[in-house]
C-alpha cells in the first residue's frame, strides 16, 4: 500500500487494503488537533473504514455525512469523558454558571470543536434524562 502526501486541508485519512491499514496524519497539527484526528480515524478504523469513497455520486454525500457526525460524536465521547465533563459542569455552576467550549478544550486538551460536541451530548444527554424522570 502506498502512502502519499495528503491533499491540502486534509488533517488525516485512513486506508485500508486486505489485512493492511494505514493511517496518515498531517504534520502541521499541533498535539490537540493530532490527538483528535489520530481518534478520528481509530473509530473509522474500529467501523470498518469510512463511507465515503472515490468516484462517489452525490445522492452518497449525506451517507457519508451521518458517518462523519457519528464518528466525530464517538471522538468527542472518548476524548471529554461524560462523567468527567459532568464533574466539571457541577464546578462551573458554582462558580458562575456557564461552562464554554474553550474551557473545555483547555481542561481536556482537545481541539474546541471536540469540545463543543462534547457539550452539546451532554446537554442531550441531560435533557433525556430530565424527561425520562417525568
Amino acid at each position: 500500500m502506498a502512502v502519499r502526501p495528503l491533499p491540502p486541508g486534509v488533517l488525516g485519512a485512513y486506508q485500508a487494503r486486505g489485512d493492511r491499514r494505514a493511517i496518515v496524519l498531517s504534520p502541521s497539527l499541533g498535539r490537540a488537533e493530532r490527538t483528535a484526528t489520530l481518534a478520528h480515524e481509530l473509530v473509522h478504523d474500529e467501523r470498518g473504514g469510512g463511507a465515503a469513497y472515490r468516484g462517489q455520486p452525490a445522492t452518497w454525500e449525506p451517507v457519508v455525512a451521518r458517518d462523519e457526525q457519528q464518528v466525530e460524536d464517538e471522538v468527542a465521547r472518548r476524548l471529554v469523558p461524560r462523567a468527567e465533563l459532568d464533574r466539571l459542569w457541577r464546578q462551573a455552576r458554582g462558580v458562575d454558571g456557564s461552562l464554554t467550549a474553550w474551557e473545555v478544550a483547555a481542561v481536556f486538551d482537545v481541539p474546541p470543536e471536540v469540545a463543543a460536541r462534547a457539550l452539546v451530548l451532554q446537554r442531550a444527554g441531560r435533557q433525556r434524562r430530565r424527561r425520562s424522570q417525568r
